[in-house]
């Protein structure tokens, strides 16, 4: 279920060469053309964003990118550019090294030196000499950080599994929801029971569409324009979890989780009753279970916050 990347090879077309007007039969090649170089690229992310406690120790806010090649004949060394329009990113391995045979590597970015609670960016750039145009991944590659510290805002979310009538599908089960400081950038946990936290950004009080940032595989099976669809994905382990909420026994377990991302079907609405910060969301689903059935679902999460994130 992993996204597929089509790409158009060109062909060359080689045009016969007129006979030599000398009867020598030595001929010198001219020289190889290099200006691909190793045919360096950056295959195409799985995550793009960031997040680091700004508890954490700067020295160790790294983000790891991978740089590949196809010529992997002999070791290398290619240069990668960083840019920035903030402060505070520095590269700790300025070039990607590849040794004989070997097709990737890593470069790191330190991103300790960034202001706290502001989302920055950063992009790093391959060499024209040292890529492909025609050839796989990209030249060039940008991912967004942000450094701040995460509150806890309510320690009692409730998530509600319900078929499409409003049926019970399990028990209610119970997580945290954490706010970033000086952002509007939000965590829960143990998202639906599946052991795996879902960072979200809400950006207003009034209803709108959750779109996570984190372990979604986003797919849309309709073709229809603005809708964005997302499964639930482990991206750490490279999997779709499967599980049974509560590990209550008796229930079958969830295989696939398809939530249908429009305001309509999968909202938001942190302060639903600003006077107690009462905040619901509410999901549509397309739900299988791990023994082939299928359900819609009409899944919710609802909270009581701590205190107003937006003030």
């Amino acid at each position: 279920m992993k996204p597929y990347i089509i790409k158009t090879i060109l062909g060359a077309l080689v045009l016969p060469l007129a006979a030599s007007c000398t009867d020598s039969e030595e001929w010198t090649p001219g020289p190889e053309d290099s200006s691909m170089g190793v045919c360096a690229y950056f295959p195409m992310p799985t995550k793009s964003s960031y997040i680091f406690d700004s508890e954490g120790k700067q020295d160790q806010m790294n983000v790891d990118i991978t740089v590949s090649r196809t010529i992997t004949d002999a070791a290398a060394s290619v240069p990668v550019t960083l840019t920035s329009d903030a402060q505070g990113f520095s590269m700790v391995t300025p070039t990607a090294e590849f040794a004989a045979g070997q097709a990737s590597t890593t470069v790191t970015v330190n991103c300790g030196g960034i202001s706290t609670g502001v989302k920055e960016s950063f992009t790093l750039k391959l060499p024209d000499d040292q890529t492909d145009i025609y050839g796989e991944g990209l030249a060039a590659v940008s991912c967004s950080v942000i450094k701040s510290e995460w509150k806890m805002i309510c320690d009692q979310a409730r998530y509600i599994y319900s078929y499409s009538d409003y049926s019970q599908m399990y028990p209610n089960t119970y997580a945290e929801l954490y706010h970033l400081d000086g952002t509007k950038m939000f965590k829960l946990t143990d998202f639906f029971g599946s052991g795996l936290d879902v960072t979200f950004e809400c950006p207003s009080t009034e209803q709108t569409a959750f779109l996570p940032l984190n372990n979604a595989y986003f797919f849309n099976p309709t073709g229809y324009e603005g809708l964005d669809c997302w499964y639930l994905y482990d991206e750490e382990n490279d999997t779709y979890p499967t599980w049974v909420p509560g590990n209550i026994e008796g229930y079958p377990a969830l295989s696939y989780l398809l939530f249908y991302g429009l305001k309509n079907y999968t909202s938001i609405y942190m302060n639903y009753y600003p006077e107690n910060l009462y905040g619901y969301i509410a999901f549509t689903c397309d739900v299988e279970f791990d023994n082939g059935d299928f359900a819609w679902g009409a899944f919710q999460a609802d909270f009581s916050l701590k205190y107003n994130p937006f003030e």
